[in-house]
């Protein structure tokens, strides 16, 4: 075919565009200039297209998991920026530190130092994932229910603009923050533990790593006393933060657990106490909880005295300041307080104190004269504990103070002593489990010379059969009335035959076995007893101390026990008696026939050295099973103790459903 002719204004136009096209292709062949290069990565999804992502594992290293497959899907990345000719004022903020991705139920076990920062992210797809099914290791209790407690401003505290919830989600998100180690001090008298982790907490997807370096939407909380938690409703990505704060006068890391749930607080802080401290020798304590259920039910009574005492407890000395950094943490005690295992803790159920369930604690191998902080814990919420169990990280209640028994005799008053203030007479030994006066939980008048009483088995049995000897007398006293007859014709149509029985015991026993006291002790509702005798270890007696008066040592509610044998037998040596109650003797009379010829001393003529009296709801009086309060303080109301049980299997049930 026969090409079209052009004509003379053609054939200029394609030689120049031929030449220009010939121009632009030796151009490209020589200049090399930077051409954009597709990379095969991973398919992990970024709302920021503009800067080439770049993996790294290195991260997994400081990450902890029991699980390798779980491991295996977490990812560190971060953002690498490529424009070599664009300051950091242009581009924008520094890149933020790697991102590690939260499971459902995982701790993620962190180390970091000092001035660090460390993100995370709980992504949808765990939001989306259906509850866990788990077991409860607790029987049923009557309280309230715990529906979650929904973070409020009062909570948290702001940096930047509000943190906005996500709304018209089921979702709810538990996210719990436990310190499981902290810097040492680097000098040998730290006036406080380090200060604080701090926990940031954003949805914002252009704020994934919030904190106090990065600006965005978010809220923070501090981890006082080793723990703080967040719990929201929400749906999306959720990103977190850990801040370790600059730790001037420490050295080394924090080590901590983050964990997200979508079941319930993987670890979980109770502002109430769970323990009440009872009494203390030198060296060991007892203490007891409050009711572990509020039920009628005798099934269900039976079910928790079955359960072989599922909390346990930590004991540390509250001289050492640093504890107190830990004292929220369950993971934080379980590493580091002085009795964090069961090897120095007797424990047992018990109904003393009402009837109801309770667990009790004797701890063993403590220091005298100490003030400690006892903690009551629970390992875990179900029959399961540990990684991938919702609650399984453990509860801890919060923290009571209570100082064992000094064994001092003297005082330190403005006189001339013949002993050492020093001098120690451990004559005050603690002791439990008596079969027949059961609810005797505390000290009593000991000595440690006698071997046949040297152990507190071998004391509390010696108590325990005198009083139940003597008891036989007047329970052949008691059969002598007639008791099962017509209403009409028994003694009191206010009492009867039971309760005179039941009154004379709680009398006996308080009255039989003395509750004993640290001479030294100067409180006023305190009464001396057996100043006539000899100190244990032999030391003569102070000068100038008027207990030790001649005439005091020809009074006899001073010169002797209560009970003449402990004298005999026991010999202690000079104590203090903190006196029973009055309130025993009156329901003593109350209760029993007026033929048995009960009385009980007058004010002014013996009443005040025979008994004490309640003074403000505190310890000032003895009542063997009584819950005063935590370690004789005033005003505390032992009834709302038993609502956390409720809480906690709450939770189980709206885990489980049941």
């Amino acid at each position: 075919m026969q090409l079209p002719k052009l004509t003379p204004l053609q054939s200029r136009f394609a030689a120049s565009f031929a030449a220009s096209l010939l121009l632009l292709i030796l151009y490209l062949a020589f200049s090399n200039p930077h051409f954009a290069y597709a990379e095969n990565a991973d398919t992990i999804t970024h709302d920021d297209h503009n800067h080439p992502l770049i993996l790294d594992r290195s991260l997994e290293d400081e990450v902890q998991y029991q699980d390798e497959n779980d491991a295996a899907t977490d990812w560190a990345r971060t953002y690498e920026p490529e424009f070599p000719s664009m300051g950091r004022s242009i581009l924008g903020r520094a890149p933020a530190p790697l991102t590690v991705q939260l499971a459902n139920n995982m701790p993620a076990v962190m180390s970091i130092a000092p001035s660090d920062t460390q993100c995370f992210i709980f992504p949808q797809t765990s939001l989306d994932q259906p509850p866990s099914l788990v077991t409860q290791a607790l029987p049923p209790s009557q309280d309230e229910i715990y529906t979650g407690h929904v973070i409020d401003d009062q909570d948290m505290g702001y940096t930047g603009s509000e943190l906005r919830r996500r709304q018209g989600s089921d979702h709810v998100l538990y996210l719990t923050l436990s310190v499981c180690g902290q810097p040492s001090s680097a000098i040998s008298n730290p006036s406080g533990p380090p200060p604080p982790l701090e926990l940031y907490i954003s949805q914002a997807i252009d704020d994934e790593c919030p904190g106090p370096n990065f600006g965005g939407q978010q809220g923070w909380l501090t981890a006082d006393g080793g723990f703080t938690n967040y719990t929201n409703p929400t749906s999306g990505d959720s990103y977190f933060t850990v801040s370790a704060p600059k730790a001037q006068g420490f050295n080394g890391n924090y080590t901590y657990e983050l964990t997200a749930s979508i079941d319930a607080p993987f670890t979980y802080y109770e502002e109430l106490p769970g323990l009440f401290f009872v009494d203390s020798d030198q060296n060991s304590s007892f203490f007891i909880t409050n009711n572990l259920t509020t039920s009628n039910s005798s099934t269900q009574q039976d079910a928790w005295m079955r359960t072989g005492a599922p909390f346990t407890m930590f004991m540390h000395d509250a001289n050492d300041i640093m504890i107190t950094g830990l004292l929220r943490s369950y993971c934080g005690l379980n590493t580091s307080a002085q009795i964090r295992t069961m090897a120095d803790v007797e424990v047992g159920m018990t109904t003393i104190a009402g009837g109801l369930p309770k667990q009790q604690y004797y701890v063993k191998g403590l220091n005298k004269t100490t003030p400690y902080h006892a903690v009551m814990a629970l390992p875990s919420n179900y029959t399961q504990t540990g990684i991938g169990v919702p609650g399984g990280g453990g509860v801890v209640w919060q923290d009571i103070l209570m100082t064992t028994k000094t064994g001092e005799n003297l005082c330190s008053a403005p006189m001339l002593h013949a002993r050492s203030l020093s001098s120690i007479d451990p004559n005050c030994q603690l002791i439990y489990n008596l079969s027949f006066c059961d609810t005797v939980n505390y000290a009593v008048p000991a000595n440690p010379t006698n071997k046949s009483l040297a152990t507190m088995v071998e004391l509390a049995a010696f108590y325990d059969n005198y009083t139940s000897n003597n008891f036989n007398y007047f329970a052949y006293s008691l059969e002598q009335i007639p008791c099962n007859t017509t209403a009409e014709a028994q003694y009191s149509l206010a009492t009867n035959c039971s309760n005179c029985y039941d009154a004379y015991k709680q009398w006996l026993c308080a009255v039989t076995i003395p509750r004993c006291m640290d001479f030294s002790s100067t409180e006023p509702y305190l009464q001396a007893r057996n100043v006539n005798q000899s100190f244990i270890d032999g030391s003569p007696f102070p000068v100038g101390d008027p207990t030790f008066s001649e005439a005091n040592k020809s009074v006899m509610y001073l010169n002797s026990s209560r009970v003449p044998w402990i004298d005999k037998t026991i010999k202690p040596g000079p104590y203090k008696e903190l006196l029973p109650c009055i309130g025993l003797c009156y329901g003593l009379v109350q209760n029993c026939p007026a033929a048995l010829g009960f009385a009980c001393p007058l004010a002014g003529k013996g009443q005040n050295h025979s008994y004490g009296y309640v003074m403000n709801n505190s310890l000032t009086c003895n009542m063997p099973g009584a819950i005063w309060g935590v370690n004789g303080a005033s005003g505390y109301d032992p009834s709302t103790v038993s609502v956390w049980i409720g809480l906690l299997l709450a939770m189980v049930v709206s885990i489980t459903g049941v």
